[in-house]
């Protein structure tokens, strides 16, 4: 499942004397702010000018205030336009205002002066973001050479190389940034993604598992969280039998009531019993995904197929076409099953495979029923 939460690097600079409490990232942030502003007027220098409307401005884009984080951080740039951490906090504010391609500027403008670990490893994590696998690895590769032992290094260049179709390695640099920092939540979600894409349902459970232990992860985040659940989930349902899935999908719903994950499961064990309608039925609330969450292929793939069954044949294509942008690799399952029902595609592409479902829907309508 592909997310954008993740915590942006963001590198401590070598500070000036600054007024108490402008550089404490744990205490609060209005309390910050404050003490920035107590620090920029006691400012003997430019970089100490700099570095208090820096880290103001950090403090303002983690309270959401990012129209203030701006002109602060632009203040700050005026000061020391050579200062990477500017830079790059300018970027960390531009990602989490949801303009990516503005963050990759930044950064790059970060690394144009000064060769950082956090300014390449944020500048991977957007690459990523784009599905820039080659350009997502090769960034994460360059933080590694600075710092090895950058845990959120390690995890994006995981990332990395599950685009890049290398899970298997992806699984070692997992380990590696759990090893270094056993709380990091992300790095055992996206080590479940690395055995999922590799057919290892079992050892996803079992991962999982560990990562949801009491104490293994002191503060997890709910959405992570919730995300390690649906994995586990969706794994559980390759092998389980289906009144342990149906269970579990409800202690999923009951946990966390908008889990798209436990609605796919439990519409697609419907389908598979031939409840066509109540499949339907269930699945209403993932079709409608009202909040606006990230969809996996999978949901498309078992949305694909109750259309079908409904006759609702050109939602079904719609549906198909999504799960083959997200997931290319169900075009080879998608080819052996119109294969099988005499609709052999001209080649597994994607492309190939659209164009024998398509005619596969026009002939055979709501017989033409392809599983991924």
């Amino acid at each position: 499942m592909r997310s954008l939460l993740f915590l942006l690097a963001t590198l401590v600079p070598a500070l000036p004397a600054l007024a108490q409490g402008c550089e404490d990232r744990s205490q609060d942030h209005e309390a910050r702010i404050l003490a920035c502003d107590q620090a920029f007027a006691m400012a003997s220098d430019a970089e100490a000018a700099a570095i208090a409307l820096a880290f103001k401005g950090e403090a303002l884009r983690l309270l959401t205030r990012f129209d203030e984080a701006e002109v602060v951080l632009k203040d700050a740039l005026g000061f020391m336009p050579e200062n990477g951490w500017i830079w790059i906090e300018l970027g960390n504010l531009a990602y989490d205002r949801g303009e990516p391609a503005d963050a990759l500027a930044h950064y790059s403008a970060a690394l144009a002066v000064e060769d950082s670990a956090d300014a390449w490893a944020n500048r991977a994590e957007v690459w990523w973001q784009f599905r820039r696998g080659g350009r997502c690895d090769a960034d994460a590769d360059e933080a590694l050479r600075i710092d090895a032992d950058f845990a959120y290094a390690n995890e994006i260049k995981g990332r990395c190389l599950i685009d890049l179709g290398r899970a298997e390695e992806a699984l070692g640099y997992f380990d590696r940034a759990i090893a270094l920092y056993p709380g990091y939540q992300n790095a055992w979600r996206n080590k479940l993604a690395a055995l999922a894409a590799l057919g290892r349902h079992e050892e996803v459970v079992a991962v999982a598992d560990e990562a949801l232990r009491p104490g293994v992860v002191p503060d997890p985040l709910p959405e992570i969280e919730e995300d390690i659940l649906s994995r586990r989930l969706l794994s559980l349902a390759r092998y389980a039998p289906a009144a342990t899935v149906t269970a579990e999908a409800d202690a999923l719903l009951a946990r966390y009531p908008h889990s798209l994950a436990a609605l796919d499961v439990k519409g697609r064990a419907l389908l598979d019993e031939g409840r066509l309608e109540e499949a339907d039925q269930v699945t209403q609330a993932l079709r409608q995904n009202a909040g606006g969450r990230p969809m996996e292929a999978s949901y498309h793939d078992t949305l694909a197929q109750i259309d079908v069954g409904m006759g609702r044949l050109e939602d079904a294509w719609a549906n198909y076409s999504a799960a083959l942008d997200l997931d290319p690799t169900l075009s080879r399952a998608y080819a052996r099953s119109l294969s099988g029902l005499g609709f052999l595609p001209l080649s597994n592409s994607r492309s190939g495979v659209l164009t024998a479902l398509r005619r596969c829907l026009d002939v055979k309508k709501s017989a033409c029923r392809v599983t991924g």
